[in-house]
């Protein structure tokens, strides 16, 4: 066995070929390539799976002379590499596909059809030389068993490049507790999973032999790939090279996760050169290019998650562990594609990589972000932004409000409508307004401009008191509330936040009447009731006297309140009379809904919030821009 560094050879397969195929596949090849370019004769041989384009000119072992390689991405056992090569198996493909166990890998290690990465042998290869190591910071950093045998093996001469060496049966047979156990033990890169998926078409063509319980997979020969489609099988593991040699640098910055020591990495990133880098690999800015727009087609190609992709690339990188199937394969992919977008960029910083913003979703990659997160959530409807808010006066209505819209069948989650209580008619509710429902602006199109959010309406529910008393203040109260959730609105869209029509106003005030919430809602002898009941402690006097009380402070007072009647020791809170009057509250919104009148007050308005809500719930809007008009 030898090893060989590709530097200085004109073509990265033509060592692959001629070192590890015998020689008739290898004169094949030849034969094949130049009857492909028009210098050959008949017949001609054709690949049947494509090539991967940004293949680099370096074997698995050059990649242990970089910095510190394998610290962000490591390396996959044969187990580990079959578990996650199950997991993008289809539900569908699972009946009809062999698995992929170690014994397939084997056969398709033995076909050349996806060759792993490393050989790690317990003894030292004849003649192979030592890896120097001694300023790798990998060695220094990264103590997973399976890095640090694989360094140790280098310096002793007992780690191989597959690829260039032929192929050997994998031994079974257990030497030692330790990895590798067995006498040589293999290593796949996690970017394999991109050869593996190339490679399914050929699983799909073993056989399997059953002895007893055990079922031995083979490639018979007529399925077992020409020379040219090795050749273009290798490039998808050359691709695995060029990855390697790149997630370290742009894996973390994808991830927002950096393994082992911080210090090092970003270290490792200041010394980091991108043209460096790309002469080290043998790689045009075209080539990376090809592959990126090929890699980004084939995920769109095999994804099945539809817009939800949307939210999946913006999801943490752990949740892409929990993807199954193609929506896996696709994020492998795609992971590919924006390390080589992000080494493209750094190569030529203002390239047209921008234009990949434009593209359909399914071909956009992981970094893309033509939209915000909020206008994403809005065009699933999954945005968490209500279509209402309503701010209530106090306890009371805080407490009704809710259970009404419930009589009502009107759905009060966080989602479509929320309620505030803004404690009291003299509070000032110009930061609620604008913290509940000013508009955030997206894209521009011209005659108007989009919002990411949606549409959030406000509702206010008050006594008609204080600045809410009369209906010239309540029209400047919903001024005041408009100029300041627009604050930041250009004036030439903010027009249609004036609208003043019942369908398209956003601001709206109601009141209960003239009186108070409980005065409006409640006769005298309904409110002595309740307060008896709820009282922790009885009324000094009798019942009469109570209502007379209760309505000389509804008609006597300038404003009334019907705390002023609870006495000394009742123990009596406002929403502690609510809870009480909730029954005869109850009974009267039944009695209107059966006899189809419009009800109490506060039936009225959650019918009005029902209405505000449904308007535009959910949906994306557009300001337009015109000429701005107050109302």
């Amino acid at each position: 066995m030898m090893i060989l560094h590709y530097v200085g050879f004109p073509h990265p397969l033509k060592i692959f070929l001629t070192s590890a195929m015998d020689r008739g596949e290898a004169d094949r090849y030849m034969t094949a390539s130049r009857s492909a370019s028009g210098s050959g004769t008949p017949p001609r041989e054709y690949p049947t799976v494509a090539s991967a384009s940004a293949a680099t000119i370096r074997s698995s072992l050059d990649l242990l002379s970089l910095p510190y390689p394998f610290s962000q991405v490591g390396l996959l056992t044969v187990s580990e590499f079959v578990k996650l090569g199950e997991q993008r198996r289809s539900r569908a493909a699972r009946g009809l596909i062999p698995p992929v166990n170690e014994q397939v890998l084997e056969e398709l290690h033995r076909c050349r059809v996806l060759v792993p990465l490393f050989r790690v042998d317990l003894e030292p290869v004849a003649g192979a030389p030592g890896i120097d190591i001694s300023t790798s910071r990998t060695a220094q950093q990264v103590h997973t068993t399976v890095i640090s045998e694989l360094l140790r093996g280098a310096t002793e001469g007992r780690a191989v490049d597959p690829a260039v060496v032929g192929f050997e049966p994998w031994p079974r047979e257990r030497q030692r507790t330790l990895w590798p156990s067995v006498a040589a033990a293999y290593l796949y890169s996690r970017h394999q999973l991109l050869g593996l998926d190339v490679a399914m078409s050929f699983v799909t063509k073993l056989d399997g032999e059953r002895d007893g319980h055990t079922v031995t997979w083979r490639l018979p020969d007529a399925a077992r790939p020409n020379a040219l489609t090795v050749g273009a099988l290798a490039t998808w593991r050359f691709l695995a090279i060029t990855l390697s040699a790149l997630d370290t640098y742009y894996w973390p910055q994808i991830t927002s996760t950096v393994h082992h020591d911080f210090p090092t990495w970003r270290q490792v990133m200041r010394d980091f050169d991108p043209a460096a880098m790309q002469s080290w690999l043998g790689l045009s800015l075209g080539q990376i290019e090809k592959e990126i727009t090929s890699l980004l087609t084939s995920a769109a190609f095999r994804d099945d998650t539809g817009d939800v992709y949307e939210l999946i690339r913006r999801a943490k990188a752990k949740a892409w562990e929990s993807l199954r199937g193609d929506a896996a394969g696709a994020m492998d992919l795609r992971l590919a594609a924006d390390v080589l977008t992000r080494f493209a960029e750094d190569l030529e910083p203002g390239g047209d990589y921008a234009a990949a913003l434009h593209a359909p979703l399914s071909q956009q990659g992981l970094s893309a972000r033509p939209e915000s997160l909020d206008a994403a959530l809005t065009d699933l409807r999954l945005s968490p932004f209500p279509a209402l808010v309503i701010g209530v006066e106090g306890a009371t209505e805080y407490l009704l409000v809710p259970r009404v819209m419930e009589l009502l069948g009107i759905q009060c989650d966080h989602n479509r409508i929320r309620i505030v209580d803004f404690g009291g008619t003299d509070r000032d509710l110009a930061l609620l307004a604008r913290y509940a429902v000013e508009p955030i602006l997206g894209r521009d199109f011209g005659n108007g401009v989009a919002l990411d959010r949606p549409l959030t309406r406000f509702l206010v529910m008050t006594d008609a008191e204080h600045k809410y008393a009369t209906p010239a203040n309540r029209r400047y109260q919903r001024k005041l509330l408009l100029d300041s959730l627009t604050v930041n609105v250009p004036t030439d869209v903010r027009s249609d936040y004036y609208i003043n029509t019942r369908r398209g106003r956003v601001v709206e005030i109601v009141t209960w009447g003239k009186l108070p919430f409980e005065f409006a809602h409640f006769t005298d002898r309904e409110l002595a009731d309740a307060m008896l009941s709820a009282a922790t402690a009885p009324y000094p006097h009798d019942r009469a006297r109570l209502v007379r009380g209760i309505h000389m402070q509804r008609t006597n007072s300038a404003s009334p309140d019907v705390e002023e009647v609870f006495w000394r020791g009742s123990g009596l809170t406002k929403p502690g009379l609510a809870q009480a009057l909730w029954p005869v509250l109850e009974a009267k919104i039944n009695t209107a809904i059966q006899q189809r009148k419009p009800g109490p007050p506060v039936m009225r308005a959650c019918i009005r919030a029902y209405e505000m809500a449904s308007v535009s719930a959910g949906l994306s809007m557009m300001l337009r821009r015109r000429r701005w008009r107050r109302r």
